[in-house]
């Protein structure tokens, strides 16, 4: 259940009507927001798309006892730095809720302040991010980008994760002889890594996922002594 959908409007309400019938499916909880964030430069495209973003959506079949609010916020973009400061003054009070961030059109400046004001805030729950593309009508599910730029991987588990090569599966067995630590410590670390999403466990066998071999080369490292 969603508490906030936050997404950036261009010249066209097209996608974001996808991206709101996309979180009305996975359901809004009560009281949630729908915010769209447009640049605060006049224009009459931005505006027009605006107008007809809340007429159609006035005419959703959104459950009226939730009370979802469709709400507007204007983001000066003169400049970045207080663009992003302006975003992230938007989603800060969000922090500890369940939110998906929605890339849905406008000004590159601004979709780009949206993704560094995301970076930058110390999320409780980690947000869904899509990426709507041009004139498809589909949109990329990001990773969980945040996560990964944090992680602080021990060198074993880098090691371990290093030792992985995509399509195979090893035992815990397999990647001690690989890295050269006792096989409990390797069992441990792989056990973190498939908390992290990094791993995943088939049976008694691991493989790397592509988010794990997203982060590091699949190369084996030198084994340490």
């Amino acid at each position: 259940m969603i508490d906030a959908l936050v997404m950036t409007l261009g010249f066209e309400p097209g996608p974001l009507l996808s991206a709101i019938a996309s979180a009305a499916a996975e359901g809004f909880n009560q009281g949630a927001q729908i915010l769209v964030l447009t640049a605060a430069f006049p224009d009459e495209r931005a505006e027009r798309a605006w107008l007809e973003l809340q007429r159609i959506v006035g005419m959703m079949n959104l459950p009226k006892e939730l009370g979802v609010r469709l709400e507007r916020r204007e983001v000066e973009l003169s400049d970045f730095v207080r663009a992003v400061r302006r975003v992230k003054e938007v989603l800060a009070p969000l922090r500890d809720k369940r939110i998906r961030l929605s890339i849905t059109g406008g000004m590159r400046a601004l979709n780009l302040a949206v993704f560094t004001a995301y970076l930058l805030i110390d999320w409780a729950h980690e947000p869904r991010i899509d990426v709507y593309l041009e004139g498809r009508g589909t949109a990329l599910t990001l990773p969980s980008l945040h996560r990964i730029l944090t992680l602080n991987l021990t060198e074993t588990q880098r090691l371990i994760l290093s030792a992985m090569r995509e399509g195979m599966a090893y035992t815990s067995s397999d990647l001690s002889a690989h890295v050269r630590k006792d096989r409990s410590t390797v069992y441990k670390n792989l056990l973190a890594l498939q908390r992290l999403g990094l791993v995943a466990r088939e049976g008694n066998r691991y493989r790397v996922t592509e988010l794990g071999a997203m982060i590091l080369n699949s190369k084996p490292p030198q084994a340490v002594d």
